[in-house]
């Protein structure tokens, strides 16, 4: 028997701000009015919730989604808000409006504003614009359709929530809990349309599950779409040393059609048709519809694999002058596209090779009349360079600019095209490392909120979407704020490392923080509130710990303090079988053993392992990341020296939140988890620190206590 007492100490930092007494402000911000008299909400007697009768079967029709939800649908998905963040059981009742005033009693009042006209920023009337009354004795959300309704409510939870955090009153003890809203009035709508994140699903595995979680999270920061990046390869510069043939590529949908299963080489890490419909699905139901993306004639390597005859030179790149190309695309898309519960789909169509512009051409406008006509459905594509004199991209064709030189956001909008702002410099996240396509513009590891709120290098300026060109600031380079062809934004978070550089809870760690921010500015333009910077810090710190009906950071409980004991097995459990599933990042967590253990989440598909020749191992995702002997000097330098913990026998290093897993055996620091992340356009390679939850759902072999603390145990 192994009578050493381990200690193991994992520690993940995410940095928070400390609540100050500022006041703080929704995200979006609200043009509120205010008058005199507030409005209670009680936890012991929480207000009813009235849905206006002739609203509850309305569905906007003026949305992207083709599986609308009614008013009836949002407001329960609202009550079931309420009973997650407040702990309130309301039952949602339908009644008719006779007046303005509170018809029914004390409550909260969903409807239709039937008089009220919402318009974007262009001019172009929606339905996802609202006016929220609060009075003294009723609180009524009246929208311009079902969404509108539906963004009201997330006006509403926020507030609540904010208002909360400023009485500093919690519910905990069962005592009864009344936050105070002021009265007033606000009408809000948003001023585009697109609001959308993308995620990079061909280069990594994300589980159904967490990609509704990640729709229920960026919902309660009113974005609209989900750009799901289905297909794509590693890239073949990176490629290893090895053949073409072996680089990673992936094909996120499983089809039904036997045929066409050699694009997929993992059908574990492919969403069949009935889980893909339940993501969209999901994400409809909070506002969001996902716009899904099959990647051709470039990153096309799933398909080159499985028909190397299509193949030019650079194998990921398609042969357009194939006679069997475009038929084998088309085939792909007339199996995928009855899935699509959408009015958009994205073909892809980036850095193709630019001396073959004129079949690029052509590949572009037979996709987009092949789709418009087989489904009805319009086409977006990247941006990029054709330098054609014979043929042009065809205006049924949405261009979602990336990259200057790859597209000129402006000449496309005077030329009558429609636009998205996806312009790399601001909205680019590479996953794991940062790298460098341009040297002004690296794309951090973590979303960088510093070039939303200073757009160009300007301190205080504020993107938006119609600020497309941060290297030339004047008004002549940007797209004017009224254009009815630019569509709005999308942020991209994108794995080009490869799949083993993150797992999917980094990843959201990466992005959480963006969300808030650039969901603020989609949604305001430059005609609504802007941030308050200086409360930004602590308004973001509360609606991100707080967001609904989900669990993306993984918390053991809510309201917890830094040192704060939040685990203790086997005293907290009766079987190995426990009811918590991981701990997410910045946490302290001890191991006691006598011999090999494995620590695991089903949830999260990780697990810890010490394995029987005494190696450590966390696995994520279906690889494995060994314990790596590095020297404490290795630290990344200016990070606080070694701060030792109550316990004598055990020491620790803080870590920023860039850190990654670390441990220590008694008082002998052991090492870091790392991944080898090969290539990249600044570097030839790098080790990289992984951070990994803790995974506490199934405890076997020869543990005897584990115990995990909020934060860093001093």
């Amino acid at each position: 028997m192994i009578t050493t007492i381990m200690q193991l100490l994992v520690l993940s930092f995410l940095a928070l701000p400390l609540l100050g007494v500022e006041a703080y402000n929704a995200l979006p911000p609200v043009p509120w009015q205010y008058s005199a008299g507030t409005f209670k909400f009680s936890t012991r007697q929480p207000p009813a919730i009235y849905l206006q009768t002739s609203a509850a079967e309305v569905r906007d029709t003026d949305g992207l989604t083709l599986i609308p939800p009614s008013a009836r649908e949002f407001a329960e998905t609202f009550a079931g808000d309420l009973k997650d963040v407040f702990h309130v059981d309301i039952r949602v009742q339908c009644v008719p409006f006779e007046s303005e005033g509170a018809d029914h009693g004390p409550g909260i009042y969903l409807g239709i504003d039937e008089l009220g006209k919402y318009t974007y920023e262009s001019g172009v009337e929606t339905s996802e614009g609202y006016t929220i009354d609060v009075a003294e004795d009723s609180l009524r959300i009246l929208g311009g359709g079902a969404r509108g309704i539906w963004w009201g409510t997330r006006t509403l939870l926020q507030e609540l929530m904010l208002a909360r955090e400023a009485t500093g009153v919690h519910q905990g003890d069962g005592t009864e809990e009344i936050i105070e809203l002021k009265a007033g009035r606000a009408v809000d709508s948003p001023a585009y349309p697109t609001r959308g994140f993308l995620l990079d699903a061909g280069r990594k595995w994300y589980s159904a599950d967490f990609l509704k979680d990640l729709c229920t999270y960026a919902s309660f920061f009113k974005f609209s779409e989900f750009h799901y990046h289905a297909s794509d390869n590693y890239p073949l510069n990176r490629g290893h040393n090895s053949t073409w043939q072996n680089i990673y590529s992936q094909f996120s949908l499983l089809p039904d059609n036997p045929v066409l299963y050699p694009l997929v080489p993992r059908r574990n890490e492919s969403h069949n048709r009935a889980e893909f419909e339940s993501m969209q699905t999901h994400c409809a139901s909070r506002g969001i519809t996902i716009i899904p993306e099959i990647e051709a004639p470039g990153h096309a390597l799933a398909i080159t694999k499985w028909k190397p005859e299509l193949a030019l030179g650079l194998k990921d790149l398609l042969n357009l002058t194939h006679p069997d190309t475009i038929p084998t695309v088309q085939a792909i898309w007339s199996e995928f596209l009855p899935w699509f519960q959408t009015k958009e789909v994205h073909i892809g169509a980036d850095e193709y090779d630019s001396s073959l512009a004129d079949v690029y051409i052509h590949f572009v406008n037979t996709m987009s009349e092949f789709i418009s006509a087989t489904s009805g459905k319009r086409v977006r594509i990247w941006g990029t360079y054709e330098p054609s004199n014979t043929s042009v991209i065809s205006k049924a064709v949405i261009t979602q600019h990336w990259q200057y030189g790859q597209s000129d956001p402006v000449q496309l909008e005077k030329d009558g095209y429609e636009i998205i702002n996806s312009e790399d410099w601001w909205a680019y996240t590479g996953l794991k490392n940062d790298h460098t396509p341009i040297l002004p513009a690296p794309y951090p590891q973590y979303f960088n909120n510093t070039r939303v709120l200073n757009f160009g290098g300007t301190n205080g300026w504020q993107w938006e979407p119609s600020l497309y060109n941060p290297f030339n600031t004047t008004a002549e380079w940007q797209v004017p704020i009224e254009s009815k062809g630019n569509k709005g934004a999308i942020m991209a978070t994108w794995n080009d490392n490869g799949p083993d550089a993150t797992t999917q809870l980094e990843a959201y760690y990466c992005i959480r923080d963006g969300f808030p921010v650039v969901g603020a500015r989609s949604w305001s333009g430059r005609r609504g509130p802007q941030i308050n910077v200086g409360t930004l810090g602590t308004s973001k710190s509360i609606l991100t710990n707080n967001a609904p009906s989900q669990n993306l950071d993984r918390r053991l409980g809510r309201g917890y303090n830094p040192g704060d004991l939040l685990f203790n097995w086997p005293t907290d459990a009766t079987d190995d079988h426990l009811a918590a599933k991981s701990k997410g990042m910045n946490y302290t967590m001890q191991i006691t053993y006598t011999s090999w253990f494995t620590l695991s989440s089903t949830q999260d598909a990780v697990s810890l392992t010490l394995t029987s020749n005494s190696t450590l191992v966390f696995t994520a995702d279906g690889f494995e990341y060994p314990l790596r002997s590095v020297a404490e000097s290795a630290f990344d330098p200016g990070l606080p020296g070694r701060i030792w913990a109550n316990d004598t026998t055990s020491t620790h290093t803080p870590t920023d939140k860039i850190g990654g897993s670390r441990v220590w055996q008694n008082d002998t620091f052991l090492g870091r988890f790392e991944v080898f992340v090969f290539g990249g356009r600044n570097r030839l390679f790098s080790w990289s620190q992984m951070a990994f939850v803790a995974p506490v759902e199934q405890v076997r072999g020869g543990v005897r206590e584990v115990k995990i603390w909020e934060g860093l145990v001093r």
